[in-house]
């Protein structure tokens, strides 16, 4: 690994400091504080303060979840975090930039290391620009760490089998990495099949014998059973949660699923974005692969996991948050799979100052079109006006902490209230329910306040008299008992 030159080591501290602006700038408005967030907030706020790693539905109830979309290597750290400076959105936020951080440094590393400085400055170069890493960076939400824990085992795995020193040791943290990055969110499964290629082609390579492979499973296999024991110890219904894992959006038409996601790749410009540079990453692999250009195995263990990713999202309700990891690897292999097609064209093959001019043209064209969409038109930018989460501090400040409130599919509302006598319930897609029976508190009259984010069909039915409607914070309505 060759050292940056002045005017690199200059871009490098100006990338970074682009991330952390960017990561500063509105950071408890942009984005929203939505409900998947405040419902981890929720909980790491619970393990802080209660000891308790659950979700209060009631006033003396409080119920561990295990179909939580994020583990235990996100929620106790923060947990932990807060413990140390307080449960808010600005500090969990701050939180999720030590990953966003970590992520930037782990791969810019990785890429420098197996591809070269200038290939890193370039992939550095777009992820510093890419909205989305804003979007679902800053959020408590599971795919940022899920990368962070995936290229720090691709990082580790690169020293290791390189290394004579310290060999060992470097494959337990690649091993503790994946298992790490497994048991931080569901989606992350899909690295138990990539594994095993990864393992299939170190043996076919001599790279590494039984035994470190051995050392590596059971590494990987210590935080993987620990997250079974913390988030399924309680499970009431093992087939009710195989029901969730296998269909968490509660899909009941599969094949219109498919298209509806089919349809959200061609015509989104993220999805398209990403779809570009997956597309240029495979064909420098298939380049790399005719001219018999040993592919690292690192490579082919990101190729793949992101692959399964873009067809695991093709069964999953469409949402653009899914596609976060793709895009991602996809930015950091781009760039060498780039300089490998410019130098396979055969009036480019010789003229390595016309591969520089185009390279860095590429380059510097996806990188001034990011910085565009994340000041100006991106969702990440649309909420840089936004007040939101400062509107519900203010009201939910004014509320008397005696306050009996029901929250109902309203989990990022609860951590602006500070009284503990509520209740909570949530229906996710209709089908998955947790928590108090609306209707039979809402008859009785028992809570002083409604915050409603989105009723389900059935809970629609339910009268609200006795209640009348006194402010509304975005979608959020809130309904205050009339006094007799």
């Amino acid at each position: 690994m060759t050292s940056l030159t002045r005017a690199q080591k200059i871009a490098t501290v100006i990338l970074f400091a682009i991330i952390v602006f960017f990561c500063l700038f509105r950071l408890t408005e942009s984005p929203p504080f939505t409900f998947d967030e405040g419902w981890a907030v929720q909980i790491a706020s619970n393990i802080a303060h209660a000891g308790i790693d659950g979700t209060q539905f009631t006033p003396s109830t409080m119920e561990h979840v295990p179909i939580v979309a994020i583990g235990y290597p996100l929620l106790y750290p923060l947990a932990l975090w807060f413990k140390l400076f307080g449960a808010g959105v600005m500090q969990a936020r701050l939180f999720m930039m030590l990953y966003m951080l970590g992520l930037a440094v782990v791969s810019f590393v990785f890429v420098r290391k197996t591809f070269g400085n200038r290939e890193a400055l370039a992939a550095l170069a777009i992820l510093a620009t890419f909205p989305p890493l804003y979007a679902f960076g800053k959020p408590v939400f599971g795919e940022i760490p899920v990368l962070f824990w995936l290229m720090t085992m691709l990082l580790c795995f690169r020293y290791a089998l390189s290394a004579t020193r310290h060999r060992r040791l470097l494959l337990v943290l690649a091993g503790a990495s994946a298992g790490l990055c497994v048991a931080t969110k569901p989606m992350a499964l899909v690295l138990l099949p990539v594994l095993v290629v990864g393992a299939v082609i170190v043996l076919r390579r001599r790279q590494a014998s039984w035994k470190e492979l051995a050392i590596v499973t059971v590494s990987a296999l210590v935080p993987i059973i620990a997250w079974i024991l913390v988030n399924f110890h309680d499970a009431g219904s093992l087939a009710h949660i195989a029901d969730f894992y296998s269909n968490p959006s509660a899909l009941t038409n599969k094949a219109a699923a498919f298209w509806a996601s089919a349809t959200f790749l061609v015509t989104t410009p993220g999805s398209l974005f990403g779809l570009g540079l997956l597309a240029m990453w495979l064909v420098g692999v298939i380049v790399r692969c005719a001219k018999k250009i040993a592919v690292p195995m690192e490579e082919w263990m990101a190729l793949l996991f992101a692959l399964i990713v873009l067809a695991s999202f093709m069964t999953h309700y469409a949402d653009a948050r899914y596609l976060v990891p793709l895009q991602i690897l996809s930015i950091l292999f781009m760039p060498h799979s780039l300089s490998v097609i410019l130098s396979a064209l055969p009036k480019l093959r010789t003229n390595e100052r016309a591969r520089g001019y185009i390279f860095g043209t590429v380059i510097g064209l996806l990188t001034v079109g990011g910085l565009y969409q994340l000041s100006a038109k991106s969702y990440v930018a649309e909420s840089y006006g936004s007040t939101l989460t400062h509107d519900m501090q203010a009201y939910f400040a004014a509320v008397p902490t005696t306050t009996k409130v029901l929250f109902y599919n309203a989990t990022n509302a609860i951590p602006f209230f500070a009284g503990r006598d509520f209740y909570q319930r949530m229906v996710v897609f209709e089908k998955w329910q947790f928590g108090s029976d609306y209707a039979p508190l809402v008859k009785a009259h028992i809570p002083d306040m409604l915050v409603i984010n989105s009723l389900s069909k059935a809970d629609q039915q339910v009268s609200l008299t006795g209640y009348t409607q006194t402010a509304q914070l975005g979608k959020m309505v809130i309904y205050t008992r009339m006094t007799k």
